[in-house]
């Protein structure tokens, strides 16, 4: 939910209620989890006509962090960067984010730069078999992201480039990095005719090699995802917009992965405010292992 505080500066608030049901169907191992996430609270100030924006943000640890043996298949699988799921966790410790962000213009272009920190603290990550919790310390994530964006037709063309690094983290005596990441991304909308227009969104993440928990080299990754959208604009400012995405993952000693999702969400706009109901259906293969999901979303507006 975001909120106008002022015409500088907005605030945002965001959790979820979260279900994962993993099934293995070759051995009938089952493994569920089920609750509140986290939830964030961001603060943004605008200095100037969007020169520079300041940001500062807080994870608050709602849900539940400690994840119990039978519910770890069932983590593992909300946390893959392949399957993007809107939350990659139920629960994590006290977080502390801030950034910056500067923008400008460059003849036709509008360019801008952000870089932002993020540090949590430590907190009870896994249950073993034996109740025995175990300790685990995120390191800092560094990420600097630099984009332009030029108009287009009715709409705009933009690109971007994200670099994040993230530092070690910590499990008891063991340390470990999940590597660096790179992701790339180009976006085009524009309009076919007054209530028709169209989005295309590529984007592309490489991950490095890092380290694992035993100290040997983890595989490094890419995944790469294209969307096509098409907006259909109704009487009383009442909209449609269906969707098609896919996405395919390549990584070192793995086979391919790959998914493919029908979308279609709903625009119902009443002067300062906006209801944004969305569903998904998506089918694919991952790890060997055949995919089958639902997505549902509500993105509500409040304010001018």
């Amino acid at each position: 939910m975001l909120v106008p505080v002022s015409a500088a500066l907005s605030v945002d608030v965001g959790s979820a209620f979260a279900t994962v049901n993993y099934e293995n169907s070759a051995t009938g191992t089952k493994s569920d989890m089920s609750g509140l996430t986290d939830t964030q609270v961001r603060g943004n100030y605008t200095l100037g006509q969007d020169f520079v924006v300041l940001t500062a943000g807080v994870n608050l640890p709602t849900g539940s962090a400690t994840i119990e043996t039978s519910e770890l298949a069932a983590a593992t699988r909300i946390g893959s960067d392949f399957l993007t799921f809107p939350v990659s966790g139920f629960g994590s410790g006290l977080g502390f984010t801030g950034g910056v962000a500067v923008a400008r213009p460059l003849g036709a272009w509008s360019v801008g730069f952000g870089a932002s920190v993020r540090q949590s603290s430590e907190y009870d990550a896994f249950r073993d078999a034996a109740g025995v919790a175990q300790k685990y310390q995120p390191g800092p994530e560094y990420r600097a992201r630099v984009g332009m964006d030029h108009p287009f037709g009715t709409g705009r063309v933009s690109l971007g480039l994200t670099f994040s690094k993230f530092g070690d983290d910590k499990q008891n005596a063991n340390t470990f990095n999940s590597g660096d990441r790179y992701v790339a991304q180009f976006a085009v909308n524009n309009s076919f005719t007054e209530n028709v227009n169209y989005s295309f969104v590529v984007w592309n993440l490489y991950r490095t090699s890092g380290t694992l928990i035993n100290n040997s080299d983890s595989p490094s990754g890419n995944i790469a995802n294209g969307l096509m959208a098409l907006g259909l604009r109704g009487p009383g400012d009442v909209g449609i917009e269906p969707s098609i995405e896919t996405r395919l993952w390549t990584q070192q000693g793995s086979s391919t992965s790959y998914l493919g999702t029908l979308g279609l969400r709903f625009f119902v706009n009443r002067g300062g405010w906006a209801v944004i109901p969305g569903f998904g259906f998506s089918v694919g293969s991952m790890e060997s292992a055949s995919l089958t999901g639902y997505r549902a979303t509500l993105g509500v507006r409040l304010g001018s």
